[in-house]
């Protein structure tokens, strides 16, 4: 007899990466006793929870189902503000308190470093989540348009598209262009098929993407009609920029004392969460030794989001970035604030900077804030130095980065999770790790 469909009753007791709730069935339909005890994973469920769910999927081991009802509903449970909360596949923990969500992911945090089997000292070394704001944070959105016009968000697992009116983690210009845009994302159908909004101090620039090649005659049909609805367009296709008007480049403050601002080209990355980002720029200058006589690493550079404050600082910044875009950018942010002799930028791999360093007396610090993939085999390759922080966005590749760096002689001084995706079960930790 298959198990999908079963109903089933489970006890959720924390949060999984991904923002599932996890428990073990406590009761089930009759026929399907083999299932009591069995790990089931939950969406949109709290920790303490009594539910009534459905079997999607039984793997042996551990199961996956369909919240039906919540029997015994956690005090932490509150309505979400969000009308197509559980079917775009943005956010996941709408239906929790904000204390709810901090004490949901300390407890995820520690319990993928008690599954690494860091030690009880290690353990105590984890800080609490620093909070942010709990909506109306993002800086950036990302919508897709669909053949029909349909402008919205992928839908959880999904490429079809959710449409949306609105989003309440959106900075407010942004939510309130979402809610304009949708006469555009109908006059642009079949051509366009990504519009991403960005926003600075200084507004809106959105950047439309496609993954064909637009014909002349389209592409002036496109800015036309995007002039209805934006100041400052990018239109970019395969083979890159293809027009637009008004700016394409952010201004984007990473620091308040001293005031810090670079310039990124709209549609690259950069932090959503632009407060959040500087109380990590703010933790990773305090966790340094910073001045004239120290040399820094900053691997995966990006525009300079961090190097370019650590050079302001005095020190000897190395940055290390692979998009030429972004790198040019980092030069160009570098020159903005006078500090073309402490800042040094090279295009290049991170593999392939390691395997040639730069030629100095010694390496004091390096900071590392890999993509969601991690560091990997890089850990093993890290020069010697005294001060490394590591910055993971993706939980389970950075415990492992963690592991593999204590194995490999780093003692960490401490564990630092950062709010930067509210509402949703990522969470940005930084590590501070020694060589003494």
């Amino acid at each position: 007899m298959t198990k999908a469909g079963a109903e089933i009753e489970v006890r959720i007791r924390n949060i999984a990466v991904g923002g599932a709730g996890v428990g073990e069935v406590s009761h089930q339909e009759d026929g399907y006793q083999d299932l009591l005890g069995i790990t089931a994973f939950v969406p949109f469920t709290a920790p303490g929870e009594k539910v009534r769910a459905r079997v999607e999927e039984f793997k042996g081991r551990y199961l996956t189902a369909t919240l039906l009802s919540v029997i015994e509903p956690s005090p932490e449970r509150v309505a979400p503000r969000c009308q197509v909360y559980g079917q775009c596949g943005g956010c996941e923990l709408q239906h929790l308190s904000y204390h709810g969500q901090k004490d949901a992911k300390f407890q995820m945090i520690l319990g993928a470093l008690r599954s690494a089997k860091f030690s009880a000292k290690e353990l105590e070394l984890l800080h609490p989540v620093e909070a942010g704001d709990e909506y109306a944070y993002r800086r950036r959105a990302t919508l897709h348009i669909d053949r029909d016009g349909k402008l919205g968000f992928y839908r959880g697992s999904s490429r079809s598209v959710v449409s949306a009116g609105s989003c309440p983690v959106c900075v407010p210009e942004i939510e309130e262009t979402i809610g304009q845009a949708q006469p555009f994302a109908l006059a642009v159908k079949g051509k366009i098929s990504t519009l991403i909004l960005d926003a600075d101090e200084h507004g809106i620039v959105a950047t439309m993407k496609s993954p064909f090649s637009i014909a002349q005659a389209d592409r002036r049909s496109i800015l036309e009609e995007a002039k209805k609805y934006f100041s400052n367009v990018s239109l970019q296709g395969p083979e890159g920029e293809l027009g637009g008007f008004g700016r394409q480049i952010l201004d984007l403050l990473v620091s308040e004392t001293p005031p810090i601002s670079i310039r990124v080209p709209a549609g690259h990355f950069s932090q959503v969460n632009a407060a959040v980002n500087r109380k990590l720029i703010r933790k990773t200058l305090d966790s340094l030794t910073l001045g004239s006589q120290q040399n820094i690493f900053d691997l995966y550079a990006g525009a300079g989001n961090f190097s370019i404050p650590l050079a302001k600082s005095g020190a000897q910044v190395y940055a290390v970035e692979c998009d030429k875009r972004l790198v040019n950018f980092a030069k160009e942010n570098a020159a903005r604030y006078h500090l073309e002799k402490n800042l040094f930028v090279r295009e290049a791999s991170v593999e392939r900077f390691l395997e040639s360093p730069p030629r100095v007396a010694r390496i004091d610090s390096i900071l590392a804030d890999p993509p969601r993939s991690g560091l990997g085999p890089l850990a093993e390759r890290l020069p010697e130095c005294e001060t490394l922080i590591l910055i993971s966005c993706h939980l389970p590749s950075g415990v492992r980065d963690l592991k593999q760096l204590t194995q490999l002689g780093w003692k960490i001084e401490g564990i630092y999770p950062f709010d930067m995706f509210a509402q949703t079960s990522y969470v940005e930790v930084l590590s501070v790790l020694r060589k003494h």
